[in-house]
């Protein structure tokens, strides 16, 4: 497996990587804008690195506790290049097969559940919210 990123931006403490990535990363390309789910492409100002950023949230009507999860997926410069000629027609397939790959920074909130900041390289599956 390929490393991507610095100690900022892909150091191993996943809740300082996160606090980092959220507040630090610029966005380069915004491919999808709505209410529940966006996609857009990031960069470390620390060392360059690309990044797919995608947060979902499932509205369930009841309680105010809508399930909520948001990835970093590190990307290569060709993957950046692809997934931005996409823009709004982005691929969600492709974007998961790439999440499934390789080491991401995830925040996961289930509805009712416990919110867990983690790496992880488990399958991914993107799909908009709603």
């Amino acid at each position: 497996m390929t490393e991507f990123g610095c100690a900022r931006c892909s150091g191993d403490d996943a809740l300082t990587a996160l606090a980092f990535c959220t507040t630090r990363l610029n966005k380069t390309h915004r491919l999808v804008e709505r209410s529940h789910f966006s996609v857009s492409l990031r960069r470390c100002p620390e060392c360059g690195q690309s990044f797919a950023a995608i947060f979902t949230e499932f509205v369930d009507g009841e309680g105010g506790e809508d399930a909520q999860y948001f990835d970093f997926v590190p990307l290569t410069t060709a993957e950046v290049s692809s997934l931005a000629a996409q823009g709004p027609r982005v691929d969600l397939a492709e974007l998961g097969a790439l999440g499934s790959v390789r080491r991401r920074l995830s925040s996961s909130w289930p509805t009712g559940g416990e919110k867990e900041i983690a790496w992880r390289t488990d399958a991914l599956s993107v799909r908009e919210g709603h």
